[in-house]
């Protein structure tokens, strides 16, 4: 199997850090030094899944998911996903360390203090963890409003996600609870018509299917006579947590 790298003429340097994990490429490129990157994640270089910048993950060679291109690279450290394929890896002598995505925000704060940590950075991690941490201060509202995030296929987080902690730290009521929701549910457009929540934060731009059916969306909320206030929302937003709770959280505030 070839490098991802290799299929744009680049090649991962032997004895640096690569990541195949976006959402920790997300946390690099706010706390590491680009001379350190050996090789980011694939996904990072695509737009409809990348966390972190693309201008900064374009700078490196990519590689894919699997344990060969990882040992092809010959990293000093690697950072993976939770569900990499380790035993390669461990018999290859690769030094590793597996994340997962965080469920919580201070699940997320840890994570960005152990890659911190891992890459010499603690000081930069340090400073990432606490603008996280500011962004992700609870606003008390006497009288919250309903909202919910639907996305792409009508999906839904509820209670116990990093997203569910989000709404309810800017001031808002996770309206899933009230549909019977749990977790990542779907919500189907007909429950949503009979009973709108106050807010919804939803993807205005998809394709394919996709995109007809955020248009039927969009039709049909407007012929309500309670209209919802909608706030366009970016799903690659939820990807991960780390930097992006704090972009989460600023336009969640600025809706509240």
């Amino acid at each position: 199997m070839l490098l991802g790298g290799c299929q744009s003429g680049r090649v991962p340097v032997p004895g640096k850090i690569v990541s195949n994990n976006p959402c920790v490429d997300a946390v690099l490129a706010e706390i590491a030094e680009p001379n350190a990157i050996g090789a980011v994640s694939s996904y990072s270089q695509v737009s409809g899944s990348a966390s972190a910048p693309l201008a900064w993950a374009r700078q490196f060679p990519a590689i894919g998911s699997g344990a060969e291109d990882i040992i092809a690279a010959k990293p000093r450290l690697a950072l993976i996903g939770q569900y990499g394929a380790v035993a390669a890896l461990d018999r290859a002598g690769i030094n590793y360390v597996a994340f997962g995505v965080p469920a919580t925000i201070e699940e997320s704060i840890a994570q960005v203090r152990a890659i911190g940590k891992l890459t010499g950075r603690e000081a930069s991690a340090d400073r990432l963890a606490r603008h996280i941490d500011d962004a992700a201060k609870v606003i008390v509202s006497r009288r919250p409003r309903s909202a919910i995030i639907w996305l792409s296929g009508g999906f839904v987080p509820g209670g116990g996600t990093l997203q569910d902690a989000m709404l309810g730290r800017a001031g808002f009521q996770n309206a899933s609870a009230h549909y019977g929701l749990t977790a990542w549910s779907v919500l189907p457009l007909e429950a949503l018509l009979k009973d709108p929540p106050d807010v919804i934060f939803t993807p205005v731009k998809a394709q394919g299917a996709d995109a007809r059916a955020l248009g039927l969306r969009f039709r049909l909320l407007e012929r309500l006579a309670k209209r919802p206030q909608i706030i366009p929302f970016s799903e690659t937003l939820l990807n991960c947590g780390g930097p992006s709770i704090i972009e989460v959280m600023s336009l969640l505030r600025g809706a509240a």
